[in-house]
């Protein structure tokens, strides 16, 4: 995204200089000059990301992003702007409203999310809360048969517990002059011979198959809804409680096909909320909370495309 904003601005740049041939070094001045003293990006962020939000395949607000660019790129003198379908994706999907508070033992508003492609909750519900560790095999599920009905389960896949990592130091930082030339310098590293390794995904597969088979025990059980607890890492941004929802919180990895559909309402829980719910339950205090999931299925074929546009121009030397 944030390499589209900077492509938007250098486009922008570009657009005032075709009239004029000049030399690349004054053109890249032109462009610097352009993208560090009337950029955009801002402006760009916040009609995208503020005015449209979260923009997930399938979604209308995905529908609304690319209208959106069709008309910045035409306003930053692109042509040929188009859109090409890259063929029948899977569900539509939106969230239209998500509320949950906790109800027992004190009243209190959490922070969560509707994991993509949760499915709704029929009006609010209520139930007792109740936690529970991954499952590594069916047979880590024989414990609860019997005994979730009703109930709303805190779900943890990982080992252990997540941990809010504080921000203690800049999420980024600009870099020097003498950085930049030592980054720009020529590299006098002979390049390897041996070809790169191919990263080993089998136990991305076997982490997926374990969620989707979960989730399917989950709602054979009927259980009211699953709460997961949003991830976080050492670099911040994604935590002090910042709730961070994608795929990788579902029940399976093909969720956005009707034959891997989710069965069960599944919440991604601010990781300090999950935190509360979970250290009361440790500690033998009953938690009940009240759910409120509004989400939206679509049409089941959702054609997908990306979209393109050409910078004009020639290039003097070639």
């Amino acid at each position: 995204m944030l390499y589209s904003k900077l492509a938007l601005a250098a486009m922008m740049a570009a657009s005032n200089l075709l009239a004029q041939p000049s030399s690349p070094s004054t053109i890249r001045a032109m462009i610097r000059e352009e993208g560090l003293q009337h950029s955009q990006v801002m402006t760009y962020a916040t009609q995208l990301m503020d005015g449209i939000g979260p923009r997930l395949t399938g979604s209308p607000n995905l529908d609304k992003a690319i209208t959106w660019a069709e008309k910045i790129l035409n306003s930053a003198c692109c042509v040929n702007v188009r859109t090409e379908s890259w063929g029948k994706f899977g569900m539509s999907w939106q969230e239209r409203n998500v509320w949950i508070r906790m109800t027992r033992p004190d009243t209190s508003p959490l922070m969560a999310r509707a994991t993509p492609w949760s499915p709704p909750t029929r009006g609010p519900v209520t139930g007792e809360v109740v936690a529970i560790k991954g499952f590594s095999n069916e047979k880590d599920f024989e414990p609860f048969r019997g005994k979730l009905r009703g109930k709303i389960v805190l779900f943890i896949s990982a080992p252990s517990a997540p941990v809010v990592t504080p921000v203690d130091k800049p999420l980024f930082e600009r870099w020097s002059e003498a950085q930049l030339n030592e980054f720009a310098a020529p590299h006098t590293s002979q390049p390897t011979s041996q070809p790169a390794s191919e990263p080993n995904l089998e136990p991305i597969r076997l982490y997926f198959e374990r969620m989707e088979r979960a989730g399917r025990f989950f709602a054979a059980e009927g259980v009211a809804a699953v709460l997961v607890p949003s991830g976080n890492n050492a670099q911040g941004g994604v935590s002090g409680g910042t709730i961070y929802v994608d795929t990788n919180y579902t029940f399976g990895w093909f969720v956005y096909k009707r034959e891997k559909a989710i069965q069960v309402p599944l919440l991604v829980l601010a990781v300090e909320h999950y935190g509360r719910l979970s250290r009361l339950i440790q500690s033998g205090v009953p938690v009940h909370a009240e759910i409120n999931v509004d989400t939206r299925l679509g049409s089941v074929d959702k054609e997908a495309f990306n979209l393109f546009a050409d910078i004009p121009g020639v290039d003097p030397l070639h």
